[in-house]
C-alpha cells in the first residue's frame, strides 16, 4: 500500500463516526484536505460518495457542511460532471415530454438540439454563468434567425435551468440575471371584408370552397376544421377535436439502426398520460384542444350552413375511411401542409399574393383568416365576450369557467349578423 494511502486509511479509521456523517482528511499526494460524504447507493447497489477538496482543514470542514446541506435539500448529489447537454436531455425526457403536449414538447426539443446544445451544451451545468445564457442567444442571432427564435431559446434555457435549481443541481438559475430578448413586432397582413368575399366567390364550387368559407365565417383554427368529422356536423360545428401532425419517436431504445423515429419498427408518440389522441394515418392524429376555451360548439347559420351541408353530402358519398368533412381526393386526411399550399394558391389566383418563377410570396398566412373573422364580428356589433367565445380565445377564460359552455341563441344571432356582411351583394 502506498504511503499516502496508508496515511489516509489511518486518518479515516482514527475517529469513529456515525454512519452518513462524512469525514475530513488530509491527502498527502497533492497536499490537499478532503471532505467526503456518503450518498445513496447506485442502481446496481454499489456504494457512492462525493469528495470536495480544499487547501486547509478548516476550509474542508466548510465544504463538508455544504455537502450535507446539499444532500439534505435534494436527497442526492451528482457525482459525475453534469453538462448542459446531458441535463437538457434528462429534462426533456423526464419533465417536458410527460407533461406537455407532443408538438410543444417537440418545439422545446428542437430548440435544445439546434441552438442550446451547439452553443453551450459542453459547459458544466454548475459553472454556467449569465454570459453563457447571452452566448446561447447570440448563437441564434448570428445564424440570422428571427428575434422570436432567440427569445424562445432564452425561454427554454431558462426553463431547464429552473428545473435544475428545483432539483438541487445548481445553486441558482443564472438566466434570471439576463433580460429576455425583445422580439421584433411582426405586422400581420389581414384580408378585409371585400378581399374575403372575393376569395370566397373565386373558390365557390371548388372542392375546398366550403373549407375557406368555414375559415372566414367561424374563425376556427386550421386543425379544428381539418379534424371535423361528419358526425360532429349538424345544426352546429362541434370543435372538440383537431387534426395535428405529430412527431414519431424511436421506441426501440435506438437499436433499430434507423435515423428517423417514423421508420422505427417500434415507433411511438410521446404524450402526457391524460392527453386524448386518435391516430388517423402516418403522422396525422386527432387531438383534444389544449384548453377549455378551445373546446367549443359553434351554431351553423346560413350561408355557411347550406355550404357545409352540401359538402357533407359529397364527403359521405366519397371514399372516406376516417369520415372527415374535408379530405384529399384519395380519401386521406387533408395534410396541413397541403392545406396551406392550397390557401396560397387561391390567394395568387385572387390577385392578393404574387408568384414568380413558381415561388409564391406568402404574405398572408392562413391563420390571418381568424383575424378577418374577428374584424367582421366587431363590424357587426357583436359583444366582445361573444366574439371571444366564437373564436375560442382564452382571454376571458376565468369568466368562462363561471358560465355554461356557450349561449346558443346569442351565438347564432352573432354569426347571422356576420354572414350578412359576407354575403355577396
Amino acid at each position: 500500500m502506498a504511503e499516502e494511502d496508508s496515511y489516509e486509511a489511518q486518518v479515516l479509521t482514527s475517529q469513529k463516526r456515525e454512519n452518513g456523517a462524512g469525514s475530513v482528511y488530509y491527502r498527502k499526494s497533492d497536499n490537499r484536505w478532503c471532505a467526503t460524504l456518503s450518498l445513496p447507493s447506485a442502481s446496481d447497489g454499489k456504494p457512492r460518495r462525493v469528495t470536495r477538496t480544499a487547501k486547509t482543514e478548516r476550509a474542508a470542514k466548510v465544504r463538508l457542511t455544504e455537502l450535507k446541506r446539499e444532500r439534505e435539500k435534494s436527497g442526492d448529489i451528482p457525482t459525475a460532471i453534469l453538462t448542459v447537454s446531458s441535463w437538457a436531455q434528462t429534462w426533456l425526457r423526464t419533465i417536458v415530454e410527460p407533461d406537455l403536449r407532443p408538438n410543444t414538447a417537440q418545439s422545446y426539443r428542437t430548440t435544445v438540439e439546434q441552438y442550446i446544445i451547439p452553443s453551450v451544451g459542453t459547459k458544466q451545468l454548475v459553472k454556467l454563468t449569465p454570459d453563457h445564457v447571452r452566448l446561447a442567444v447570440q448563437y441564434v442571432t448570428d445564424k440570422g434567425l428571427s428575434t422570436r427564435t432567440a427569445s424562445l431559446t432564452y425561454q427554454v434555457l431558462s426553463m431547464l435551468l429552473k428545473a435544475a435549481y428545483r432539483d438541487g443541481k445548481v445553486a441558482r438559475n443564472v438566466a434570471d440575471a439576463v433580460n429576455r430578448p425583445r422580439t421584433k413586432t411582426k405586422t400581420l397582413k389581414v384580408l378585409d371584408a371585400d378581399d374575403a368575399i372575393a376569395v370566397l366567390q373565386l373558390a365557390s364550387g371548388e372542392r375546398l370552397g366550403s373549407r375557406w368559407a368555414a375559415a372566414f365565417l367561424t374563425g376556427a383554427r386550421q386543425g379544428e376544421l381539418l379534424g371535423l368529422e361528419l358526425d360532429r356536423v349538424g345544426d352546429v360545428l362541434d370543435l372538440s377535436w383537431q387534426l395535428q401532425r405529430v412527431t414519431w419517436h424511436h421506441g426501440c431504445g435506438g437499436t433499430c439502426g434507423k435515423n428517423a423515429g417514423t421508420s422505427c419498427p417500434e415507433r411511438k408518440v410521446i404524450a402526457p398520460a391524460d392527453h386524448e389522441m386518435r391516430h388517423l394515418r402516418g403522422g396525422l392524429w386527432l387531438s383534444r384542444p389544449k384548453s377549455d376555451a378551445g373546446w367549443r360548439i359553434i351554431p351553423l347559420v346560413d350561408p355557411l350552413r347550406t355550404i357545409i351541408e352540401r359538402r357533407a353530402l359529397v364527403a359521405a358519398a366519397e371514399t372516406n375511411p376516417h369520415a372527415l368533412l374535408w379530405t384529399q381526393p384519395t380519401g386521406d386526411p387533408l395534410d396541413p401542409w397541403a392545406d396551406n399550399n392550397a390557401w396560397h394558391d387561391l390567394l395568387v389566383r385572387a390577385g392578393l399574393e404574387d408568384a414568380a418563377d413558381g415561388k409564391v410570396d406568402k404574405q398572408i398566412n392562413l391563420h390571418s383568416a381568424r383575424h378577418t373573422t374577428v374584424d367582421l364580428l366587431y363590424q357587426a356589433g357583436v359583444p366582445e365576450a361573444i366574439i371571444q367565445e366564437i373564436v375560442g380565445h382564452s382571454v376571458v377564460a376565468m369568466t368562462r369557467k363561471y358560465k355554461s359552455r356557450g349561449n346558443r341563441p346569442q351565438l347564432a344571432e352573432a354569426l347571422t349578423q356576420m354572414s350578412a356582411l359576407m354575403s355577396p351583394k
